[in-house]
C-alpha cells in the first residue's frame, strides 16, 4: 500500500505530469506468453498479504539482530506457524510476504554500495517461512524488493534504511544485484512447490521519475526501473517454475510492465485510487495480454466493506485478490473484518 505520500511541493504532481508527456514509449520486448494457463472458469481466490513478521527483519542479519530472522527467533517461528494455520483454516492458500524489503538486513554491500550477496543467516530464514507454510497447505507470494529500498538513507542504531536506488538506477549495480541477490534466490528454490510466485518489487511507481516518483533522492528514471524490472523478470523465467509479477501501486501504471515477460499483472487499489482507476471498471478495458490479480485490497478505512470489494473485484475480471493485511499494523488492514468477508464467501467455514 502507499506508505509514503507525496507532500510538501505543490507543483509536484503536474510536474510529473510534463515527464511523463516527455517520456519516449518504450521498447517492445520479446513476446513470452504466460506461465500461468488459467481457465476462464477458473473460480476467483482470495489470498493475503502477511506482509511481514517485522518488516525488513524476517530475513538476514544486521546489527539488530546479528544471529538473523526467522530461524533465529523460535518466538517468531510460533507465530508464523499460528498464522498460517489460522489462514488456512479461512481458506486462504496464497500469502504475500516482503522479502528484502528496504535492504535493512541480508543484503551485503561493499562500502560505496555495490551489493555483495546474501548473508548466511538468508538462507535458514527463507528455509524456515519455507517450512512453516508447507506443513499448512500456504503458498508464498515473496516479493523482492520495497519501494523504501529508494527512499532517502538513513541510519538507525548501525543500521542502514534505504538509500539503494543506485542498485537500480546505475547499470553497473543493477546488474551486481541481479547476478549476486536475486539470481541465487531464484535459483535455489525456483522450483519449490511452496513458492505461488515472484514479485518484483513493490510499488515501483512511487520512486519511478514521471509516474508518481518526485523525491529528487528517492527516483529513478522510468528507463531505468523497467530495464530492472525486464531483467529480473528474465532471471525468473529462466531459473524458475513459478509465476512471475509486479506489484503496481494502482492500474494507472500498467504501462511500466506492459510487454514485460510477467505471468500476470498486478495492480493494488485503496480507495484514493477510485478517480483514477475505478475498482468496477471490467479489466477488458486494460487490454492486456495476461491474467491480471489485485494485489492489495484493503480490509479497513473503505467506504466499502471487504465483500463488497471483493465481489466488483470478481464481477471486474480480476483472477484474484490479495486482501490487505494480516499483520501490518496500519489503518488499512482489519483481519478481523477480512475473516467476517471470508466467512461470507465460505459460510461451511463460519466459526
Amino acid at each position: 500500500m502507499q506508505r509514503w505520500q507525496a507532500t510538501g511541493w505543490r507543483g509536484a504532481r503536474s510536474v510529473a505530469q510534463f515527464i511523463r508527456a516527455q517520456v519516449s514509449p518504450f521498447a517492445p520486448e520479446p513476446f513470452m506468453a504466460s506461465r500461468w494457463h488459467v481457465d476462464q472458469d477458473a473460480p476467483f481466490f482470495v489470498g493475503a498479504n502477511l506482509p511481514w513478521m517485522n518488516y525488513g527483519l524476517d530475513f538476514g542479519a544486521n546489527a539488530w539482530q546479528p544471529k538473523g530472522g526467522l530461524a533465529a527467533h523460535p518466538d517468531r517461528l510460533e507465530q508464523l506457524d499460528a498464522t498460517c494455520a489460522a489462514l488456512a483454516a479461512q481458506d486462504v492458500h496464497v500469502l504475500r510476504w516482503f522479502l528484502l524489503c528496504d535492504g535493512r538486513a541480508a543484503v551485503r554491500f561493499t562500502g560505496d554500495g555495490i551489493p555483495l550477496g546474501l548473508d548466511d543467516a538468508t538462507w535458514p530464514d527463507v528455509d524456515a517461512a519455507l517450512d512453516t507454510a508447507r506443513r499448512h497447505g500456504v503458498q508464498l507470494l515473496f516479493v523482492l524488493f520495497d519501494f523504501y529500498w529508494c527512499r532517502p538513507a538513513r541510519v538507525v542504531g548501525g543500521v542502514r534504511l534505504g538509500g539503494l536506488r543506485g542498485a537500480i538506477g546505475r547499470p553497473a549495480r543493477r546488474a551486481a544485484l541481479l547476478e549476486h541477490v536475486v539470481a541465487p534466490l531464484l535459483h535455489r528454490y525456483g522450483s519449490h512447490g511452496t513458492i505461488f510466485g515472484w514479485d518484483l518489487f513493490n510499488e515501483p511507481e512511487w520512486v519511478t521519475l514521471g509516474l508518481d516518483g518526485w523525491h529528487p533522492r528517492a527516483v529513478v528514471s522510468p528507463q531505468a526501473m523497467r530495464a530492472f524490472l525486464r531483467d529480473a523478470a528474465w532471471l525468473a523465467q529462466t531459473h524458475t517454475t513459478q509465476l512471475v509479477t509486479v506489484g503496481l501501486a494502482s492500474a494507472c501504471g500498467l504501462d511500466l510492465c506492459r510487454g514485460l515477460p510477467l505471468d500476470f499483472y498486478q495492480v493494488h487499489w485503496y480507495d484514493h485510487f477510485e478517480a483514477a482507476a475505478p475498482l468496477g471498471r471490467s479489466v477488458t478495458a486494460f487490454d492486456l495480454d495476461r491474467p491480471i490479480v489485485l494485489g492489495e485490497l484493503p480490509t479497513n478505512g473503505s467506504r466499502r466493506p471487504t465483500g463488497v470489494l471483493l465481489r466488483l473485484a470478481e464481477q471486474a475480471g480480476y483472477r484474484g485478490a490479495l486482501l490487505w493485511s494480516v499483520r501490518a499494523k496500519d489503518t488499512a488492514s482489519d483481519w478481523l473484518a477480512a475473516r467476517a468477508a471470508l466467512a461470507e464467501r465460505h459460510p461451511a467455514r463460519r466459526g
